[in-house]
């Protein structure tokens, strides 16, 4: 996973600093769990694929405009 990849998913502050790579987020604390970034519940930055199209959307809509 790439900071770029990071970012789509709403972790806005991660970053690398040649080493490591560091999760974080500017509304909640993250936690990674088993190599996996998650967002606290009900993080308004939580992002996830569209059902129709895969396009990135906010976590509380499950279609984007064009599908939905």
């Amino acid at each position: 996973m790439t900071v770029k990849d990071l970012k789509k998913r709403g972790f806005d502050l991660s970053e690398h600093d040649g080493r490591s790579l560091r999760v974080r987020c500017s509304q909640c604390e993250v936690m990674v769990i088993n190599g996996v970034a998650c967002h606290e519940r009900g993080c308004p930055n939580a992002m996830h694929e569209c059902a129709g199209c895969g396009e990135s959307i906010p976590a509380n809509r499950k279609y984007c405009r064009m599908c939905g």
